[in-house]
């Protein structure tokens, strides 16, 4: 396992959740056939399942939203077409918006998680609106890049979002036409964490559909925690899956994102790898994610080291 110090680029996804999901103020739905909490919700499975016609009813019973509306008055609608295909048209990334998540508080392992789902006459659907007993809610927020201490060392920069709570380490991105891009992190302490990433990591590429791919070996040097650090990183991203998701917010149609993740220091022993699944829908942007504990072998896996959900 790498040291705690050298967690900022093994990181290097986890503010996908806010960056993702900026495009809409989250409207809660008053859906009473979606499950709430521990109490009412479909247990995990661990293996995939045939739901039963009562299950099924329910899923159709409950149709995903079509429309997120972006913060401020007279924002214009971002329209789903649920055509499975994400567009950069129908993914913002809107300065001072803020969205709810469910999280698994830092630590905590959920053991199990079903990143398997079920198979319904309707496609694939995967349950993670059940409450689980280190869950927390954290508001994430994207923040403008002007006026900070690390502004002009990031020439080109859309916004910043939060890495990691517990040590204060934000990532910053560009947005362009084609891509979202992790240009590097920093701590929100001046000059204590300052990590670029060379190339930036294509943390998005549009438009996404099942079947695309992309990897990329990235170089991440600088300083974390006053401590100059050199690392390599090689991401491998690709579209694996679509279906619904249902959250403790709502169901939304959804693609599934897996990043493999394989992190080295150059001129040590220390290497990690990292599975991670996350769930985009158009308009909603990041609706779920779940990350394997590091050193995970399964495809599948039933141990998370975060467990994120669109939240209330």
């Amino acid at each position: 396992m790498l040291p705690r110090w050298a967690n900022a680029l093994r990181l290097a996804l986890a503010t996908l959740g806010v960056a993702a999901c900026a495009g809409g103020e989250v409207e809660p739905r008053d859906d009473a056939a979606a499950p709430r909490d521990a109490a009412d919700a479909a247990p995990q499975q661990d293996v995939p399942r045939d739901v039963s016609p009562s299950d099924a009813a329910a899923v159709d019973a409950a149709p995903v939203e079509d429309v997120a509306r972006p913060p401020g008055d007279g924002g214009a609608l971002c329209t789903a077409n649920r055509d499975g295909v994400i567009e950069r048209r129908e993914m913002a990334f809107v300065l001072g918006a803020s969205v709810i998540y469910a999280v698994n508080r830092a630590g905590a392992v959920v053991d199990p998680v079903d990143t398997v789902g079920m198979t319904t006459a309707a496609g694939r659907v995967w349950n993670f609106s059940a409450a689980v007993p280190s869950d927390q809610r954290v508001l994430d927020e994207v923040t403008p890049p002007t006026g900070q201490w690390w502004s002009s060392a990031y020439a080109g920069a859309t916004f910043a979002a939060t890495l990691d709570r517990t040590n204060g380490t934000l990532g910053v991105y560009r947005v362009t036409d084609t891509a979202l891009e992790l240009m590097g992190s920093v701590s929100t302490e001046q000059n204590r964490t300052n990590l670029r990433f060379t190339p930036a990591v294509t943390v998005l590429h549009f438009p996404l559909r099942v079947g695309d791919s992309w990897m990329q070996t990235v170089t991440g040097a600088g300083f974390v925690n006053f401590t100059p650090l050199t690392n390599t990183t090689v991401y491998t991203t690709r579209i694996d899956a679509d279906g619904e998701v249902w959250t403790p917010a709502g169901r939304f149609r959804a693609l599934r994102m897996r990043t493999d993740l394989d992190q080295s220091i150059p001129l040590t022993v220390f290497r990690t790898t990292r599975r991670t699944y996350t769930f985009l829908s158009e308009c909603w942007g990041v609706v779920a994610r779940v990350a394997s504990v590091d050193n995970e072998t399964a495809e599948e896996f039933r141990r998370a080291s975060e467990y994120r959900r669109l939240g209330l």
